[in-house]
């Protein structure tokens, strides 16, 4: 088939396959485009659903969406890709309402198969699920959760990333008491330094949870359901168990058709192919690499895959782009506070190979005589030999998204922190500060990198 009339096969209509799809068509309009889909509906907003749960959100109905049909973009529902023949050019699909199995061929092949709840291997984990024991990745397992929720008094999340704390919070406003538990003490440690996740330990405590960090869980126990958890050592009586430690990456498929993976993903090149001719793969499921420093890196954000997918599409189209790598950038909303952060935290760039530099801002998002101001903290880190910026944190009540997303543009322009701390912001304020506390973090950091320069 000629390339003008390229034949694209998608496997997965998450954030990925969607925007894989939209970006190939726009590339080159006559591209034939099937995504196969096990879902009976197209698509849902997975971040969406603690909030659901908590009620924010008004039903779990309004998580889900449509994507709208062409003679090109062609969608099948219920549909399960079963087998990929590599050296034929063509997937085994399986109609989950029929059982019929048919081969579609493909000249491109896109896996966007996403990912799983990670199930931790402790005693009851496995046991239970579904007697007292939960996941949460879709909004009809959300739905689940929140209607055992609404008919119990006591709980425990085990996990402490973005979304455990989430869920916890949106329990605990469902007046549910709450024990979270995770294995290391501090919050979010891939993306937060310790002093910074301390504030946000502290926020949880201040919204009366019962916080294990550190100590993680040793068992799930009971006789038909859930009846308690075993934390450091303690029992502590729960009604139900919300598992909430992480993911894996849905390769089974790829791994049989041949594709190599390493440590439980897909291994990528910047165009998003695996080893595999005309076999690429994104989001979730695979590993690319680090902007900063080329390393490998997997992050499981929306962000990511669909920076990832707009490669990949325009590539099965018959371009030639490359992916610029992730610097993990994200933000998360954790009871009152505003939780974001970018590129590398102290202990990541240090595992790294780079010698840091840090400064540090704690202060307030506006000027102290103006009504509403907020307590903010912000965190830079660089490389103590060059300067340059590897990363950025920032908790407060508001204003910390666009403060970590300049970072994030710092450090894809290759700035040092003599640069940015140059960088000219908006000031009025209702809306700011003059000395806008990014900057303050930023001359903290360049005094100090000055200083250590002098040393030497």
């Amino acid at each position: 088939m000629s390339q003008d009339a390229a034949k694209v096969l998608i496997i997965g209509l998450g954030t990925g396959g969607l925007y894989a799809s939209r970006s190939a068509q726009r590339f080159n309009r006559k591209t034939q485009i099937t995504i196969i889909e096990k879902r009976e509906y197209h698509m849902f907003s997975p971040c969406g659903i603690p909030y659901a749960i908590e009620g924010v959100v008004g039903s779990f109905e309004e998580l889900k969406h449509s994507v709208p049909t062409t003679r090109s973009l062609q969608i099948r529902l219920k549909h399960e890709a079963t087998e990929i023949d590599a050296e034929e050019r063509k997937v085994k699909v399986k109609n989950l309402e029929t059982e019929e199995e048919e081969w579609l061929e493909y000249d491109k092949l896109i896996l966007a198969t996403g990912s799983r709840a990670k199930i931790l291997p402790i005693p009851g984990a496995n046991e239970f699920l579904g007697k007292g024991m939960y996941i949460v990745t879709n909004p009809e397992e959300g739905e689940i959760l929140r209607d055992v929720a609404l008919k119990s008094k006591t709980a425990a999340v085990i996990g402490g990333g973005a979304i455990g704390m989430e869920i916890a919070l949106a329990l605990k406003h469902l007046g549910v008491e709450v024990h979270i538990t995770k294995r290391s003490e501090p919050s979010l440690p891939r993306n937060l330094d310790p002093d910074m996740g301390k504030i946000l330990t502290d926020h949880l405590l201040e919204k009366d949870l019962n916080v294990y960090f550190g100590k993680g869980i040793d068992s799930i126990n009971g006789v038909d359901k859930v009846e308690s958890v075993t934390i450091g050592g303690k029992v502590i009586p729960v009604d139900f168990v919300v598992m909430s430690a992480g993911i894996d990456s849905n390769i089974d498929l790829a791994v049989e058709a041949g594709v190599e993976c390493e440590r439980g993903s897909i291994k990528t090149n910047k165009k998003m192919e695996t080893n595999v001719p005309d076999i690429y793969a994104i989001g979730d499921n695979c590993w690319t690499h680090n902007m900063i420093d080329d390393s490998p890196a997997r992050t499981a954000l929306a962000t990511t895959a669909y920076r990832q997918a707009m490669v990949a599409g325009v590539n099965v189209a018959g371009g030639d782009r490359e992916y610029e790598g992730t610097l993990g950038t994200f933000v998360t909303s954790v009871g009152d506070l505003e939780v974001s952060a970018t590129g590398y935290n102290t202990s990541m760039a240090e595992a790294a190979g780079f010698k840091v530099i840090s400064g540090r801002a704690n202060t307030v998002n506006k000027p102290t005589w103006i009504p509403g101001a907020k307590d903010i903290s912000i965190k830079v880190v660089a490389d103590i030999e060059t300067g340059r910026l590897l990363g950025g944190q920032s908790i407060g009540v508001e204003g910390t998204d666009w403060r970590i997303n300049m970072i994030a543009l710092g450090i894809r322009k290759g700035m040092t922190l003599e640069e940015f701390a140059s960088v000219e912001l908006a000031y009025c304020p209702p809306v700011s500060e003059l000395y806008d506390p990014l900057l303050m973090a930023t001359d903290v950091a360049l005094r100090r990198l000055q200083g250590a320069h002098r040393r030497r």
